[in-house]
């Protein structure tokens, strides 16, 4: 099943604030005991633009540690500071682009919005086939309208962004693994 999370900042200074945390959140979102998980991407984006899109079948020499992603990070950031020359590579697998959340959700069968109230997130995984995109929201401060979502509650209010894109993967490994 394709997946797509994207961790939504309200501005450029935001995402580039939460470096550390952005970098757990590829971890999550991408990594696997012994690898990358191909069937996921991640894309980390200001709610207008610009965006950062982690491509794990394109992604090469990277790490799950904090320290080898900051520097990944660092220049995809630094890239977002310069619109005009957008899109560009930042490395291997991590293009810098000015499109917002609105371009990443086109095409999904299924798309989520994590927050404190909503659908019961087992239950409604349990019904997703095909792709799914999971929207994670930095602060409260960004608009979440339009992106056509239903809400998956979750305890966001006391979970990192990375700790609920585990929790979705591991839900959707889980329920992948009882269907097979």
């Amino acid at each position: 099943m394709k997946r797509r999370f994207i961790v939504v900042a309200s501005s450029l200074e935001e995402l580039a604030s939460q470096t550390p945390l952005l970098a757990r959140c590829v971890s999550a979102a991408l990594m696997v005991s012994h690898g990358l998980r191909r069937d996921s991407d991640l894309v980390l984006a200001v709610a207008g633009g610009p965006s950062i899109h982690f491509l794990a079948q394109k992604l090469r020499s990277v790490s799950p540690d904090e320290g080898s992603l900051l520097g990944v990070l660092g220049k995809a950031l630094r890239l977002c500071r310069e619109p005009g020359r957008l899109p560009q590579t930042a490395h291997y697998g991590v293009i810098v682009a000015p499109q917002g959340v609105e371009h990443y959700v086109l095409g999904f069968q299924h798309k989520f919005l994590l927050s404190t109230s909503g659908a019961d997130p087992r239950s409604a995984l349990q019904r997703v086939s095909g792709s799914a995109a999971f929207i994670v929201l930095l602060s409260g401060e960004v608009e979440g309208e339009g992106w056509g979502t239903v809400e998956l509650k979750l305890p966001i209010d006391k979970l990192w962004p990375d700790q609920a894109i585990a929790l979705i993967n591991i839900t959707l490994d889980r329920l992948l693994a009882q269907t097979r």
